[in-house]
């Protein structure tokens, strides 16, 4: 473990001076905030003001705001990934008792582990999410996009400018929810291929109370989300190479 807390105390420094960093920690918190204490009040005052009954949309709202968070955190890692590119910090790790085998076990388990705990306190203390047994299905996923995104930063990406716009782009990620929620029919089949349509659908389908199909999509989910973390892999380790 002791090779590792070089590298999670650099990570700290980093995130300490650079406020796009923060906004991986502290965006996941301040969404639960926001959740927990502005849902209510722009709950009321909708209703209040334009007969706008926003409680039937509260299922939307946890699907879309939760699978924001893996976002937040692979571009936070993804970025410190693009600076550890440029600085050939990477290479460095190679040679050392770490090796690259080690730096990428960590930096795929950090933003897991970090979306794991961000998420399942998002949907324990945000006040809106209906908490079931199906809900657990959806945390691994969401864990798994976290490294998936910031891969897809660092492997596509030529350094941290383009990686802040790449993530830009790759904020039409989180478009899985809206397709799970408001598209009709057989042409939800076009967001299969989002990963954040599968996390939305198995919260969709557990507060209907229906396990099997919970645990369906969850199977179909996690394939999808280990075949795509493995492409990720691949890509980022030919760009370093």
């Amino acid at each position: 473990m002791r090779k590792y807390r070089a590298l999670l105390l650099n990570d700290i420094r980093h995130a300490g001076l650079d406020p796009v960093l923060m906004a991986g920690i502290f965006g996941p918190l301040a969404l639960l905030l926001l959740s927990r204490f502005g849902f209510s009040i722009a709950e009321h005052w909708l209703e209040e003001r334009y007969s706008l009954q926003l409680f039937q949309y509260r299922g939307f709202a946890v699907s879309f705001l939760v699978t924001v968070i893996p976002m937040l955190i692979g571009m936070m890692t993804g970025l410190l990934m693009l600076d550890e590119r440029d600085e050939e910090v990477i290479a460095y790790y190679a040679v050392t008792p770490l090796m690259r085998q080690g730096y990428m076990i960590y930096r795929l388990f950090l933003p897991s582990i970090l979306c794991t705990v961000l998420s399942s306190l998002y949907l324990l203390l945000s006040g809106i999410a209906e908490i079931h047994l199906e809900s657990l299905y959806a945390i691994p996923l969401l864990a798994l996009e976290a490294p998936c995104f910031a891969l897809f930063l660092s492997a596509f990406a030529a350094n941290k400018v383009e990686g802040l716009a790449l993530s830009k782009i790759g904020g039409l990620f989180i478009a899985g929810s809206v397709i799970v929620y408001f598209v009709p029919g057989a042409w939800q089949l076009l967001g299969v291929w989002v990963p954040t349509y599968w996390p939305a659908k198995i919260l969709l389908v557990g507060a209907d109370d229906k396990h099997l199909a919970a645990l369906g999509y969850f199977a179909v989910g996690l394939i999808l989300h280990v075949a795509l973390l493995t492409i990720m892999v691949r890509e980022f380790i030919k760009r370093v190479d």
